[in-house]
């Protein structure tokens, strides 16, 4: 099932840790992945979004309340 904005629910969660701030560096240890795996998952969701900055994404983030 697909999350808002058809979002998946890694991205939700990359999202998330973008929006309180952290760099990729530090989402990738979060998430156990690679920061290159971190780095495609915000460029999907990016696309998705409709936007081209992380404070962009961590707008969106806010409005489709998944702060």
């Amino acid at each position: 099932m697909g999350g808002p904005a058809g979002l998946t629910e890694r991205e939700v969660e990359v999202l998330r840790l973008v929006a309180i701030g952290l760099s990729n560096d530090d989402i990738a240890r979060r998430l156990v992945v690679s920061p290159r795996t971190v780095h495609t998952h915000l460029r999907a969701l990016f696309a998705k979004l409709g936007v081209s900055t992380r404070a962009a994404a961590a707008h969106e983030a806010s409005l489709l309340n998944l702060l």
